[in-house]
Protein backbone atom coordinates (compact mmCIF):
# COMPACT_ATOMS: atom_id res chain seq x y z
CA UNK A 1 0.00 0.00 0.00
CA UNK A 2 1.37 3.42 -1.02
CA UNK A 3 1.85 6.45 0.62
CA UNK A 4 -1.81 8.51 1.43
CA UNK A 5 0.00 11.18 -0.85
CA UNK A 6 0.17 8.47 -3.65
CA UNK A 7 -3.11 6.61 -2.88
CA UNK A 8 -4.72 10.16 -3.22
CA UNK A 9 -3.51 11.00 -6.33
CA UNK A 10 -4.01 7.46 -8.00
CA UNK A 11 -8.66 8.39 -6.76
CA UNK A 12 -8.12 11.83 -8.32
CA UNK A 13 -5.87 10.51 -11.50
CA UNK A 14 -8.50 7.75 -12.13
CA UNK A 15 -11.40 9.63 -11.04
CA UNK A 16 -11.40 13.77 -11.72
CA UNK A 17 -11.64 15.37 -15.31
CA UNK A 18 -12.00 18.72 -16.21
CA UNK A 19 -13.26 19.42 -19.67
CA UNK A 20 -12.32 15.87 -20.36
CA UNK A 21 -8.54 16.20 -19.66
CA UNK A 22 -7.05 14.82 -16.71
CA UNK A 23 -6.92 17.43 -13.57
CA UNK A 24 -3.07 18.58 -13.71
CA UNK A 25 -1.90 18.09 -9.92
CA UNK A 26 0.97 20.04 -8.90
CA UNK A 27 3.75 18.20 -6.94
CA UNK A 28 3.19 20.12 -3.39
CA UNK A 29 -0.86 19.39 -4.13
CA UNK A 30 -1.82 23.00 -3.18
CA UNK A 31 -4.67 22.21 -5.78
CA UNK A 32 -8.11 23.35 -5.36
CA UNK A 33 -9.93 20.97 -7.24
CA UNK A 34 -13.10 23.84 -7.00
CA UNK A 35 -10.33 26.64 -8.54
CA UNK A 36 -9.34 23.98 -10.94
CA UNK A 37 -12.82 23.46 -12.79
CA UNK A 38 -14.22 20.38 -10.89
CA UNK A 39 -18.18 20.09 -10.69
CA UNK A 40 -19.47 19.84 -7.51
CA UNK A 41 -21.10 16.49 -8.23
CA UNK A 42 -17.34 15.27 -8.84
CA UNK A 43 -15.95 16.89 -5.68
CA UNK A 44 -18.64 14.50 -4.22
CA UNK A 45 -17.81 11.32 -5.61
CA UNK A 46 -14.03 11.99 -5.14
CA UNK A 47 -14.80 12.18 -1.57
CA UNK A 48 -17.16 9.38 -1.33
CA UNK A 49 -13.87 7.20 -3.04
CA UNK A 50 -11.81 8.31 -0.79
CA UNK A 51 -14.11 7.81 2.01
CA UNK A 52 -14.19 4.34 0.98
CA UNK A 53 -10.44 4.01 0.23
CA UNK A 54 -9.28 5.24 3.20
CA UNK A 55 -12.23 3.89 5.61
CA UNK A 56 -12.92 7.19 6.90
CA UNK A 57 -15.96 9.71 7.58
CA UNK A 58 -16.61 13.18 6.35
CA UNK A 59 -18.56 15.45 8.50
CA UNK A 60 -20.27 18.33 6.72
CA UNK A 61 -18.14 20.93 7.99
CA UNK A 62 -14.47 18.97 7.08
CA UNK A 63 -15.58 18.15 3.44
CA UNK A 64 -16.00 22.24 3.24
CA UNK A 65 -12.62 23.56 5.25
CA UNK A 66 -10.48 20.48 3.10
CA UNK A 67 -9.72 23.28 0.08
CA UNK A 68 -6.50 21.71 -1.40
CA UNK A 69 -5.75 18.23 -1.95
CA UNK A 70 -2.44 18.91 0.80
CA UNK A 71 -5.10 19.42 3.46
CA UNK A 72 -6.77 16.29 2.71
CA UNK A 73 -3.51 14.27 3.03
CA UNK A 74 -2.76 16.07 5.86
CA UNK A 75 -6.81 15.50 7.09
CA UNK A 76 -6.47 11.69 6.25
CA UNK A 77 -2.86 11.39 7.76
CA UNK A 78 -4.34 12.95 11.29
CA UNK A 79 -7.05 10.11 10.89
CA UNK A 80 -4.77 7.36 10.61
CA UNK A 81 -2.72 9.13 13.47
CA UNK A 82 -5.90 9.10 15.69
CA UNK A 83 -7.32 5.79 15.05
CA UNK A 84 -7.17 3.37 17.68
CA UNK A 85 -4.93 0.26 16.87
CA UNK A 86 -6.61 -2.96 16.44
Amino acid sequence: MGSTEERLINLVSKNVEVDGQALDIPSDLKVSLVNAGVSSMDIIALARLVSREFNVEFTVEECVSLRTLKEVVDFLDSKAASAPNP
